[in-house]
């Protein structure tokens, strides 16, 4: 044989050799990977939920938020004083509506298009407040 030859025939072993030792490393280093991709895994399920018990904590606080500033806007911190006392159907989309604020009473004209004051009166603490008339 030659010596040519002979060097090719020892190169392939050892070329075989490497590339198995190789595969060996890949193997050997598969479950490290595993561990850190894993890792990843959870690292985004405690991230999503965190996200979701923020979303929570604001969906409970905001309506919370929302009534004091209501409440805060409103005069002496109480529910607000406007209520309707009577309605009256005058056609299909036309209403006469008495609505009480305070010790103010107001009669208006409402369509489709406006609101309109008709009257504003006072109410006399001796008046006894009229029966409330639920037809809509």
């Amino acid at each position: 044989m030659s010596a040519t030859a002979m060097s090719s025939s020892a190169s392939a072993p050892a070329a075989l050799s490497a590339s198995v030792t190789d595969s060996a490393t890949a193997l050997a280093s598969a479950p490290a990977n595993l561990g850190s991709a894993g890792g990843g895994l959870w690292s985004s399920f405690f991230v999503i939920l965190l996200v979701l018990i923020l979303i929570s904590a604001l969906a409970w606080l905001l309506p919370r938020l929302l009534k004091r500033t209501i409440a805060l806007r409103t005069r002496d911190g109480q529910a607000s004083s406007l209520r309707v006392i009577q309605t009256v159907a005058l056609g299909a989309r036309e209403r006469l509506v008495i609505v009480r604020r305070g010790d103010q009473e107001y009669v208006l004209g409402v369509t489709a298009a406006s609101v309109n004051l008709i009257d504003k009166h006072g109410i006399h603490p001796a008046d006894p407040p009229p029966a409330v008339d639920k037809t809509s």
